[in-house]
């Protein structure tokens, strides 16, 4: 007698869990999968042309990235997001952080603009290749900006700052992910850095406007494209 396997998933290629993930995301940014809405891998498989493992993988990246939720006996949900308060949040930290780059700029010490070149150097050979790349640019980018608020030496600045820094972290994923988006990051990074260690607050706070409002505009473009 034949005895049958089971017959299961075959393993993924990292393309195609990358693929399936990119496509999810891209679709939760932009609407066709709503807040709230129930992910089912044998739906999505089918939707994207391929077997439940990636789709799998790719829900349990999104939850990493904090734009899915996975329940226990319910499956993947797509986690709500505000769109619209997450573009006030960049435009306060327009106005706050500018003014905390000028600030520092008058005030900042030996060791944090050595901090911050140290930064500089570490974010631009670590490049964005994979996820582990991408989170450390974060945790880079998330020290760069740290330093300089503290460097602004105000402690009212500081609970400030604290209250416009809740951006969640799929979108910070996918800015450090973004070549372009990510070579323009650093090059502010490098000339706030220049101006602080030159002591120009005007160039520091123009540069800091720039950085933020461009992070702005990338984000309404993936929001609505």
């Amino acid at each position: 007698m034949l005895c049958l396997r089971p017959v299961s998933d075959p393993e993924p290629a990292p393309t195609s869990t990358l693929r399936v993930r990119d496509a999810i995301q891209r679709a939760i940014l932009t609407g066709a999968l709503a807040p709230g809405e129930r992910l089912r891998a044998e739906a999505l498989a089918q939707r994207f042309g391929t077997s439940r493992t990636p789709v799998r993988e790719a829900l349990q990246s999104l939850e990493a990235e904090g734009l899915v939720e996975i329940e226990p006996h319910r499956g993947a949900v797509v986690r709500p997001f505000d769109a619209a308060g997450l573009v006030e949040l960049y435009e306060l930290r327009a106005v706050i952080e500018p003014y905390a780059a000028a600030r520092a700029a008058e005030r900042i010490g030996r060791e944090a603009l050595a901090t911050l070149q140290e930064n500089c150097r570490r974010a631009e050979a670590r490049g964005g290749a994979d996820a582990r790349a991408v989170h450390d640019q974060i945790a880079l980018n998330e020290e760069f900006h740290r330093v300089i608020v503290a460097a602004a030496d105000s402690q009212r600045l500081e609970v400030a700052m604290r209250s416009v820094s809740g951006i969640p972290r799929v979108f910070r994923t996918v800015f450090w992910r973004d070549d372009a988006q990510r070579t323009q990051s650093l090059f502010c990074h490098r000339e706030l850095a220049r101006a602080l260690r030159t002591r120009n607050a005007g160039l520091a706070e123009a540069v800091m406007r720039m950085h933020i409002l461009g992070a702005k505009e990338f984000l309404i473009d993936v929001i609505h494209d």
